[in-house]
């Protein structure tokens, strides 16, 4: 076994993990359990729980590793690798008891994302995937299939899919999101990390996220790669400095990059 397939093989382990440690709390947090953060944005005891143990688990296997999430300070490595967090993508789903939300979980290496993870606890399917090894998909106690993008290439057959047109916060954010709600055969909001789990296994045809941190879209790159799909932010750029993100097949990304481009008004070299 290759250090990365092992690596792949315990980061699904310990995201499982993580993601039961979550479901103890599921539909049962108490008012005293959660709370906002300075931003506004909701963080609940499940939250803190669930990258405290991500956080052990690496350290005992990994110890030189690097690792940054979204609860806790940085912690700093020599090995060259580090392991990104989002114990709870979907906090607010995961408040209201919708089960929309997931953990997620990537390690890079010298700043290229070489593995991630998306589990989803409540539902029990996780999609994961590393350079080379394919991208993967499950549920249940069924056994893992390589999973791809859908081959939809023309937005007038594809599925459309975001979080929330709330993060489409200014008015020519909300005028391109309803652009494209045209162009497209249909655009829902299934939410947050599940997106990831519905482009990779085909469900759904294409990702548009206007609002981003690393944590939220840092597994989902080897997972888009791996399943035959592109990614780059409404610009074209594919980088990990990225705030947004459109994530497709590669002729159907460029379909909807010509429209962002033509409402935008932006120069466009998609990646």
């Amino acid at each position: 076994m290759t250090s990365l397939h092992e690596r792949l093989e315990y980061s699904v382990l310990i995201a499982r993990e993580a993601g039961e440690i979550t479901l103890r709390y599921f539909g049962k947090l108490g008012i005293d359990q959660r709370d906002d953060k300075s931003d506004g944005t909701p963080v609940t005891v499940a939250d803190r729980a669930s990258e405290s143990h991500l956080r052990e688990r690496i350290a005992e296997k990994y110890p030189n590793d690097a690792i940054l999430g979204e609860e806790f300070d940085d912690k700093p490595g020599t090995s060259g690798y580090e392991w990104v967090i989002d114990p709870i993508d979907g906090t607010i789903s995961f408040v209201q008891g919708v089960p929309l939300y997931g953990t997620m979980l990537a390690c890079l290496h010298q700043g290229h994302p070489e593995l991630g993870v998306v589990h989803m606890p409540a539902l029990n399917e996780t999609v994961y995937a590393a350079d080379g090894l394919g991208c993967w998909y499950t549920k249940g106690g069924s056994a893992p299939v390589e999973t791809r993008v859908s081959g939809v290439d023309e937005p007038s057959r594809a599925i459309l899919n975001t979080t929330s047109l709330s993060y489409f916060r200014t008015p020519e954010l909300r005028s391109l999101y309803e652009r494209l709600d045209r162009v497209c055969k249909y655009s829902r909001g299934w939410s947050d990390a599940y997106a990831w789990v519905l482009l990779a296994t085909g469900r759904v045809d294409a990702v548009i996220e206007p609002e981003l941190k690393l944590w939220d879209f840092a597994a989902a790159i080897p997972i888009v790669r791996e399943s035959g799909g592109i990614w780059s932010d409404l610009e074209g750029n594919a980088s990990l400095e990225i705030t947004q993100m459109l994530a497709s097949n590669p002729d159907l990304h460029r379909s909807l990059m010509d429209e962002i481009t033509k409402h935008l008004g932006m120069s466009v070299d998609a990646g």
